[in-house]
C-alpha cells in the first residue's frame, strides 16, 4: 500500500519516486500471476509432458474461491421511504432522504448501468484480481457519444493506488504504468496519474532509463526527473471533487494461495518422484550373474581414444531381446538374471500425498472437492458446511468490497446530482454480495411462496431462485391484468348485446299470443250471437 502526501503528489519529481516503489509491488503481482497460470507469456504452453509435472493448485484455489465469492453478481436495493426516519435524519444530520419518486429513479438508474456494463462478469474478474494479484481497481468515465456511464476494470498488473496519511485512509491517486514497445525491442513507459484535479501524463525514454542513477545522467540531464510531464495531454477534472475510481487492496498484501506455495511444490515433488520411480522401473537395468560377455565394453579408436565397443552393444542387445539365455554356472558360481528395480511403499506414498493435499486446502481455506464430504453429500446443508472455512476467510475482506461498491454509487450518483440537478442520496442503497453455491430451487420457491400475503410481491419475486427482474415482472403482471380486464369487458359487452337482441323476440311472441287470445275471444262472441 502506497501512502503519500497530497501536496507532494502534485510535484513532477514525485512521479519518479513513486515509480520505483510501485514497480516493486507490480513485479510481485506479476510473479504471483505467473504462478497462477503456470507460464510466463501468452505464447507459452502451461504443460507439455511429464518431464516436469505441474499440479496447478494455485489455479484451483483461486478459481474455486472466486467462483464462491464472485460467481453471482451483487444485488442492489434502495431502502423504502420512511417518514419518521426522514424526519429524524433531517433534524440530526441536516439532510433529506430519498422520496418515493427518487427511490424509483435510483433503482432504474442502477439497473440500467449494471446491465450496460455486464456487472456480473466485471465483478467476477475484480474478485479474481483481488485473490490472485492482491488488489483490484475500476475506473468510471462517461462516454462522450452515448452519454453512458462506463465502469472499466483497470489491470492490477499495471495499476497501484495512492492513499493519504489519514487514520481512515483516503484515495488521492490512481497510478498506472503503461509500456509501449518499439520496433527495435526497446520500450517507453507512460505514467497516467488520475487525481481529483484530472489526469496527467508523464513519459520516460530508453536512454534516460539506462543512465538514471549514474553520474552520466546528471551530466547529461542535470536535475531533470526520469519522467517528464506532457502538458498537452493534461485533462481537467470531469467529475465532482473526487477520483472517478475505486481501489480495493488486500490489507495483508497476500494472495489467497501465497501461504501454501511451498506445500504445492512439495506435492508436485511427491508426484514427480512417483513418476520417476515408475519410469525407472519401466527402463530397468538387467543384471546378469554367471555370464561373461565375449566382447569388451571399451575399445580404442584409430586416434587412441576410448570408445564404447559397437560389437558389445550388439551383444547386449541380443541378450535383452533373445527369448533364451544360456548362463555359465557351477556349484561354485551361482548364475542368475534379474531386473534392478526401486521398491517404494505405495501406501506410505499415498498417505503422504493426502496429508499434503489436506494441509494445502486447510491453510488456503479452500475445500477439497475430492473429499468424501463432497462425493457423499446429499443435501445443500452438507455442502455449505464444507465451505465454512472459506466463508470465514471471505468475511475478512467482504467489508472492503461493500465499501468499494458503495463508493462506486456515491461517485456515480454525485455525477447525476451535479449534471441533472438531482438530490439522490447514495446512503439508501443496500449492497448484497451473494454466494455461489448449489441450491435446491424447488424448496426455495416453496418457501418464498409461503410468504405471500406477509411480504410484497416484489420481495417475493426477489426471493425466488430464478433470478427474475421484480420490476419487469410486476409490470408484465399489471399489463396482463389490464388485458384480462379488457377481454372480460368486451365479453360482457357481447353478452349484453345478445340479451338486447333476444328481448324484442320475446315481446313479439307475447304480442302474438295476445292477438291470438283476442281473436279467439272475438270468435267466441260471434258464435254466441249466432246461437241467439
Amino acid at each position: 500500500m502506497l501512502r503519500y502526501s497530497k501536496e507532494r503528489l502534485a510535484e513532477e519529481k514525485s512521479i519518479t519516486d513513486i515509480y520505483f516503489k510501485a514497480q516493486k509491488e507490480l513485479d510481485i503481482r506479476k510473479e504471483l500471476y505467473e504462478k497462477f497460470r503456470r507460464k510466463l507469456t501468452d505464447e507459452e504452453l502451461a504443460s507439455l509432458d511429464d518431464e516436469n509435472i505441474k499440479v496447478p493448485l494455485e489455479r484451483y484455489i483461486s478459481v474455486m474461491s472466486a467462483g464462491y465469492f464472485g460467481g453471482k453478481a451483487p444485488t442492489y436495493k434502495v431502502k423504502a421511504f420512511n417518514k419518521d426516519k426522514d424526519k429524524i435524519i433531517k433534524e440530526l444530520f441536516n439532510h433529506v432522504t430519498n422520496n418515493e419518486q427518487e427511490i424509483k429513479e435510483i433503482e432504474e438508474l442502477i439497473k440500467h448501468i449494471v446491465d450496460y456494463n455486464n456487472d456480473g462478469s466485471h465483478y467476477l474478474h475484480m474478485v479474481l484480481d483481488y485473490l490472485i494479484k492482491r488488489a483490484c481497481y475500476e475506473i468510471y468515465y462517461k462516454d462522450e457519444k452515448t452519454g453512458e456511464i462506463t465502469i472499466a476494470r483497470s489491470d492490477a498488473l499495471e495499476t497501484v493506488a495512492i492513499w493519504d496519511y489519514s487514520a481512515k485512509k483516503n484515495l488521492i491517486g490512481i497510478y498506472r504504468i503503461i509500456r509501449t514497445y518499439m520496433a527495435n525491442g526497446e520500450y517507453q513507459q507512460m505514467i497516467e496519474l488520475t487525481t481529483s484535479d484530472g489526469k496527467r501524463y508523464y513519459y520516460d525514454t530508453p536512454e534516460k532509463r539506462k543512465l538514471f542513477g549514474t553520474p552520466a545522467y546528471e551530466q547529461q540531464f542535470e536535475n531533470e526527473p526520469l519522467f517528464k510531464e506532457n502538458e498537452d495531454e493534461k485533462q481537467p477534472k470531469k467529475w465532482d471533487d473526487d477520483i472517478p475510481a475505486t481501489a480495493i487492496e488486500n490489507c495483508d498484501g497476500m494472495a489467497i494461495f501465497e501461504p501454501v506455495i511451498s506445500l504445492i511444490k512439495a506435492y508436485e515433488r511427491c508426484i514427480q518422484n512417483s513418476r520417476n520411480v515408475f519410469k525407472y522401473n519401466d527402463e530397468a537395468i538387467l543384471a546378469v550373474k554367471g555370464y561373461t560377455p565375449e566382447n569388451p565394453m571399451i575399445i580404442q579408436n584409430e586416434k587412441g581414444e576410448d570408445i564404447i565397443n559397437p560389437a558389445r552393444q550388439k551383444e547386449d542387445e541380443y541378450v535383452l531381446t533373445s527369448r533364451v539365455r544360456y548362463l555359465d554356472g557351477s556349484r561354485e558360481v551361482d548364475s542368475n538374471l534379474w531386473w534392478v528395480e526401486k521398491n517404494v511403499n505405495d501406501t506410505a506414498l499415498q498417505n503422504h500425498k493426502k496429508t499434503l493435499m489436506d494441509i494445502t486446502c486447510l491453510c488456503s481455506f479452500c475445500p477439497n472437492m475430492t473429499d468424501l464430504g463432497f462425493t457423499q453429500a446429499d443435501n445443500n446443508s452438507a455442502i455449505e458446511k464444507k465451505f465454512f472455512g472459506l466463508q470465514q476467510y471471505v468475511s475478512t475482506f467482504e467489508g472492503d468490497f461493500l465499501e468499494g461498491l458503495t463508493r462506486r454509487w456515491r461517485i456515480i450518483l454525485g455525477k447525476f446530482n451535479k449534471e441533472k440537478g438531482k438530490s439522490f442520496d447514495f446512503r439508501d442503497i443496500e449492497v448484497k454480495l451473494n454466494r455461489n453455491l448449489p441450491s435446491d430451487e424447488t424448496a426455495m420457491t416453496t418457501n418464498a411462496l409461503k410468504l405471500r400475503g406477509l411480504l410484497s410481491d416484489e420481495t417475493i419475486i426477489n426471493l425466488l431462485p430464478q433470478d427474475l427482474d421484480a420490476t419487469s415482472e410486476l409490470a408484465k403482471m399489471d399489463l396482463q391484468n389490464e388485458e384480462n380486464i379488457q377481454k372480460n369487458l368486451e365479453q360482457m359487452s357481447k353478452v349484453g348485446q345478445d340479451v338486447s337482441n333476444f328481448q324484442p323476440s320475446i315481446e313479439q311472441q307475447s304480442n302474438k299470443k295476445d292477438e291470438q287470445m283476442q281473436g279467439s275471444k272475438t270468435i267466441g262472441k260471434e258464435k254466441q250471437t249466432i246461437k241467439k
